[in-house]
């Protein structure tokens, strides 16, 4: 989630200055120690529907406003670009994909933000790594494989490095730039060359279910809802279901009109506007400091 939004606050020259604020914003509270004590407490493997739901409420705590069409394919890019790693793996155990995800992205955070998150975060994953058996690691692997064995939708990053097929297989890793294949995890950004996400789309039909939107205008509103729920899996739920997040009422946000045009419209991968308003942040912390 956090290359796909940086990598869209670059390609639309937000201001450094609200790009810092997005990504402080959200991976504050994605990484915050409250919420992740949670997440590391055992428990029955989550829905699709939870896991959208609880990023989907983490992504609103910044300052970016994301409408439902342009949600649905930031879940596309994040499920899908995962299951590629997962399907290529081999002999990288997912402990390593994981902390050399986690270091990358703090190689993207402004210097004023507090990099002890992401410390805790890679301290608890080694701790699990030493706690977890051969065989309960076989599990989690076969778990995380059928989790995401519903997904399918093709992906225009994967097939421009080449690492996906036109019908939506993968390729495998034999055939594919060694650098991607053994740094997984990694940004794969920063290896796409093509400087606009929407060039190879301008004189032919996009033939991928990314998001195919174009950004017309933007309506300055007010957000009356006043309420944010993070849902969280069951076993987690008892701590957060009960505790709206109360988000001021006259906080300004930016609504984004989006227009699809079937099969000849251009394709970016993700289209959002970032505005300056007070984000509901603090509340969430509020929120996640009073548990």
């Amino acid at each position: 989630m956090i290359y796909v939004i940086d990598q869209r606050l670059k390609s639309q020259n937000i201001p450094v200055d609200k790009s810092e604020r997005v990504l402080t914003d959200i991976v504050t509270v994605l990484l915050h120690p409250k919420l992740q004590q949670e997440l590391f407490i055992p428990q029955p493997v989550a829905t699709h529907a939870v896991i959208k739901q609880l990023l989907q409420d983490i992504s609103v705590s910044s300052i970016m406003k994301l409408d439902d069409y342009s949600m649905n394919r930031l879940w596309d890019l994040m499920t899908m670009i995962f299951k590629w790693q997962l399907t290529i793996a081999n002999n990288q155990n997912i402990f390593d994909i994981t902390c050399r995800h986690l270091k990358c992205v703090a190689t993207l955070m402004p210097t004023y933000f507090p990099k002890r998150f992401i410390e805790l975060v890679l301290k608890n994953i080694e701790l699990l790594r030493e706690k977890i058996s051969d065989d309960d690691y076989k599990c989690l692997y076969h778990t995380m494989i059928l989790w995401f064995s519903e997904y399918h939708t093709k992906i225009s990053i994967l097939l421009r490095l080449g690492l996906q097929n036109k019908d939506g297989t993968f390729n495998s890793s034999a055939t594919m730039n060694a650098k991607i294949s053994q740094n997984l995890g990694e940004n794969i950004y920063k290896y796409d060359n093509k400087i606009n996400p929407i060039e190879d789309y301008d004189n032919k039909p996009a033939d991928t279910n990314e998001i195919n939107c174009l950004l017309l205008h933007i309506e300055k509103g007010y957000n009356k809802k006043t309420d944010l729920h993070i849902q969280l899996p069951k076993e987690v739920e008892r701590y957060y279901s009960k505790k709206p997040v109360k988000s001021n009422k006259d906080t300004i946000i930016q609504q984004i009109a989006t227009n699809v045009k079937g099969n000849n419209v251009k394709s970016n991968d993700l289209s959002f506007i970032a505005d300056m308003p007070k984000s509901p942040q603090e509340d969430l912390l509020k929120m996640l400091d009073e548990i």
